[in-house]
């Protein structure tokens, strides 16, 4: 016995066509030359010891993941998707903030949300 299921995905192709040429993106970033360095951890020059990584953007991204999969399903409109990628960003910006090191404030302080790639 088979079963034949069909899908009705005339609404999605409606939005993907209307999605525009550019991808829909945003960008979490921090301002300082060492956050990538906090985040994979690193050897320190001076004394060849390794100093562990304190990840921060990784688990932030993590955390928001799951959320932002499941609210896929209720999307139909272009406005909606760049909500969704807007509260995406914002969230893992501030899960950044949480969760990164403490011992200096500049890198918290520099966590930021761009549709520009950061330079």
């Amino acid at each position: 016995m088979s079963v034949v299921v069909t899908v009705d995905t005339a609404r999605l192709d409606q939005i993907i066509a209307a999605l525009p040429k550019e991808k829909i993106v945003r960008f979490v970033a921090d301002g300082v030359e060492y956050g990538l360095y906090q985040e994979m951890g690193f050897t320190h020059y001076k004394s060849g010891k390794p100093v562990a990584a304190q990840p921060f953007m990784s688990p932030a991204v993590e955390a928001v993941r799951p959320s932002f999969e499941k609210s896929f399903n209720g999307i139909d409109s272009l406005t909606m998707i760049e909500t969704l990628v807007d509260k995406a960003a914002y969230d893992v910006g501030a899960g950044a903030k949480i969760k990164c090191p403490k011992d200096t404030t500049a890198l918290e302080q520099s966590i930021h949300v761009t549709p520009d790639r950061p330079g």
